[in-house]
Protein backbone atom coordinates (compact mmCIF):
# COMPACT_ATOMS: atom_id res chain seq x y z
CA UNK A 1 0.00 0.00 0.00
CA UNK A 2 1.51 3.76 -0.76
CA UNK A 3 0.54 7.38 -0.12
CA UNK A 4 2.56 10.13 -1.97
CA UNK A 5 5.54 9.82 0.45
CA UNK A 6 5.11 6.18 1.77
CA UNK A 7 4.72 3.26 1.62
CA UNK A 8 3.88 0.41 3.96
CA UNK A 9 3.91 -3.14 4.73
CA UNK A 10 2.98 -6.18 6.70
CA UNK A 11 5.35 -6.50 9.42
CA UNK A 12 7.34 -9.63 9.46
CA UNK A 13 9.64 -11.26 12.38
CA UNK A 14 12.84 -9.52 11.13
CA UNK A 15 11.31 -6.31 12.32
CA UNK A 16 10.64 -6.90 15.64
CA UNK A 17 14.02 -4.90 16.51
CA UNK A 18 12.68 -1.85 14.67
CA UNK A 19 9.02 -2.52 17.00
CA UNK A 20 10.55 -2.77 19.65
CA UNK A 21 12.46 0.65 19.25
CA UNK A 22 9.06 2.27 19.13
CA UNK A 23 7.10 0.81 22.23
CA UNK A 24 10.39 1.41 24.29
CA UNK A 25 10.43 4.86 23.52
CA UNK A 26 9.25 6.95 26.02
CA UNK A 27 8.29 9.66 23.41
CA UNK A 28 5.70 7.35 21.48
CA UNK A 29 4.30 5.80 24.67
CA UNK A 30 3.48 9.52 26.43
CA UNK A 31 0.11 8.46 25.12
CA UNK A 32 -0.13 4.97 24.79
CA UNK A 33 -0.55 2.26 27.59
CA UNK A 34 -0.73 4.96 30.30
CA UNK A 35 2.09 6.45 29.12
CA UNK A 36 4.55 3.61 30.24
CA UNK A 37 7.04 2.32 27.75
CA UNK A 38 6.78 -1.83 27.06
CA UNK A 39 9.27 -4.10 28.43
CA UNK A 40 10.83 -6.45 26.18
CA UNK A 41 8.19 -9.56 27.18
CA UNK A 42 5.16 -6.99 26.79
CA UNK A 43 6.81 -5.88 22.97
CA UNK A 44 6.94 -9.06 21.80
CA UNK A 45 3.35 -10.02 23.04
CA UNK A 46 1.90 -7.05 21.30
CA UNK A 47 4.26 -7.37 18.26
CA UNK A 48 2.80 -11.75 17.92
CA UNK A 49 -0.79 -9.75 18.54
CA UNK A 50 0.07 -7.39 15.47
CA UNK A 51 0.96 -10.93 13.41
CA UNK A 52 -2.05 -12.63 14.28
CA UNK A 53 -4.16 -9.59 13.01
CA UNK A 54 -3.52 -10.00 9.40
CA UNK A 55 -5.87 -13.02 9.46
CA UNK A 56 -8.87 -11.10 10.19
CA UNK A 57 -9.98 -9.20 6.34
CA UNK A 58 -11.51 -6.80 8.53
CA UNK A 59 -8.43 -4.82 9.22
CA UNK A 60 -4.73 -4.30 8.42
CA UNK A 61 -3.37 -5.00 11.58
CA UNK A 62 -0.14 -2.59 12.21
CA UNK A 63 1.78 -1.96 8.84
CA UNK A 64 5.13 -0.86 8.97
CA UNK A 65 5.86 2.43 7.44
CA UNK A 66 8.68 3.58 5.17
CA UNK A 67 9.81 6.26 3.48
CA UNK A 68 10.05 5.83 -0.35
CA UNK A 69 12.70 8.65 -0.44
CA UNK A 70 14.93 7.12 1.50
CA UNK A 71 13.28 3.30 2.30
CA UNK A 72 13.82 4.04 5.85
CA UNK A 73 11.00 2.49 8.29
CA UNK A 74 9.47 6.03 10.00
CA UNK A 75 6.96 4.16 12.21
CA UNK A 76 3.57 2.02 11.73
CA UNK A 77 0.02 2.56 11.10
CA UNK A 78 -3.07 0.53 10.46
CA UNK A 79 -6.79 -0.36 10.42
CA UNK A 80 -7.49 -1.68 13.65
CA UNK A 81 -11.03 -3.79 15.36
CA UNK A 82 -11.57 -2.10 18.91
CA UNK A 83 -14.26 -2.58 21.31
CA UNK A 84 -15.39 0.84 22.42
CA UNK A 85 -18.37 1.08 25.31
CA UNK A 86 -19.74 -2.15 24.17
CA UNK A 87 -19.33 -1.88 20.05
CA UNK A 88 -16.96 -2.98 17.94
CA UNK A 89 -15.08 -0.31 15.92
CA UNK A 90 -12.69 -0.05 13.07
CA UNK A 91 -9.54 2.35 14.40
CA UNK A 92 -7.09 3.99 11.97
CA UNK A 93 -3.92 4.59 14.53
CA UNK A 94 -0.20 5.18 13.82
CA UNK A 95 2.81 5.30 15.43
CA UNK A 96 6.01 7.62 14.73
CA UNK A 97 9.51 7.96 15.45
CA UNK A 98 9.70 11.07 17.05
CA UNK A 99 12.08 12.76 14.35
CA UNK A 100 9.20 11.94 12.15
CA UNK A 101 6.79 13.97 13.94
CA UNK A 102 5.56 17.29 12.75
CA UNK A 103 5.97 16.62 8.77
CA UNK A 104 2.51 15.39 8.00
CA UNK A 105 3.67 11.70 7.78
CA UNK A 106 0.68 10.57 10.39
CA UNK A 107 -1.99 12.50 8.22
CA UNK A 108 -0.79 10.71 5.28
CA UNK A 109 -0.39 7.35 6.68
CA UNK A 110 -4.15 7.83 8.35
CA UNK A 111 -5.83 9.40 5.30
CA UNK A 112 -4.36 6.08 2.88
CA UNK A 113 -5.51 3.91 5.50
CA UNK A 114 -9.20 5.29 5.62
CA UNK A 115 -9.49 5.26 2.08
CA UNK A 116 -8.48 1.26 2.20
CA UNK A 117 -11.16 0.84 4.55
CA UNK A 118 -13.88 2.81 2.58
CA UNK A 119 -12.84 0.43 -0.04
CA UNK A 120 -13.02 -2.79 2.00
CA UNK A 121 -16.82 -1.24 2.49
CA UNK A 122 -16.51 0.12 5.84
CA UNK A 123 -18.13 3.51 6.45
CA UNK A 124 -17.49 3.90 9.68
CA UNK A 125 -14.01 5.27 11.30
CA UNK A 126 -12.75 6.20 14.21
CA UNK A 127 -9.69 7.41 16.05
CA UNK A 128 -8.71 6.67 20.05
CA UNK A 129 -6.92 9.55 21.01
CA UNK A 130 -5.59 10.54 24.68
CA UNK A 131 -7.18 13.64 25.66
CA UNK A 132 -3.93 15.69 25.93
CA UNK A 133 -2.34 14.75 22.71
CA UNK A 134 -3.04 17.64 20.91
CA UNK A 135 -1.20 16.19 18.04
CA UNK A 136 -2.82 13.26 17.62
CA UNK A 137 -6.01 15.37 18.21
CA UNK A 138 -4.98 17.92 14.98
CA UNK A 139 -4.39 14.78 12.78
CA UNK A 140 -7.68 13.43 13.43
CA UNK A 141 -9.94 16.48 12.62
CA UNK A 142 -7.37 17.28 9.62
CA UNK A 143 -8.53 14.47 8.10
CA UNK A 144 -12.02 14.85 8.61
CA UNK A 145 -12.46 13.46 12.06
CA UNK A 146 -14.81 14.87 14.68
CA UNK A 147 -15.09 14.76 18.22
CA UNK A 148 -17.67 12.18 19.47
CA UNK A 149 -17.25 11.63 22.56
CA UNK A 150 -14.95 11.10 25.83
CA UNK A 151 -14.88 7.41 27.25
CA UNK A 152 -12.81 5.02 28.92
CA UNK A 153 -10.61 2.64 26.72
CA UNK A 154 -8.50 -0.15 28.34
CA UNK A 155 -8.74 1.54 31.89
CA UNK A 156 -7.44 4.49 30.30
CA UNK A 157 -9.46 7.98 29.69
CA UNK A 158 -9.45 8.82 25.61
CA UNK A 159 -11.52 10.95 22.80
CA UNK A 160 -12.97 9.54 20.24
CA UNK A 161 -12.77 10.93 17.13
CA UNK A 162 -15.22 9.77 14.08
CA UNK A 163 -16.41 9.99 10.96
CA UNK A 164 -18.07 8.54 7.87
CA UNK A 165 -16.30 7.30 4.92
CA UNK A 166 -18.64 7.70 2.45
CA UNK A 167 -18.19 11.19 3.13
CA UNK A 168 -14.77 11.52 3.66
CA UNK A 169 -13.62 9.09 1.08
CA UNK A 170 -15.12 10.87 -1.66
CA UNK A 171 -12.87 10.76 -5.06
Amino acid sequence: MESERLWMRPFEEADFSFYKSLVQNEQVMRYINGGVALSEDEAREWFDRQLERYSDERQTGFLLLFKKETNEPIGFAGLLMQEVDGKEELEVGYWLEPKHWKVGYGREAAKRLMMEAFNRGHDRIISIIHPDNRSSQNVARANGLNWEKDTIFKDIPVTIYAGQLSRLCRN
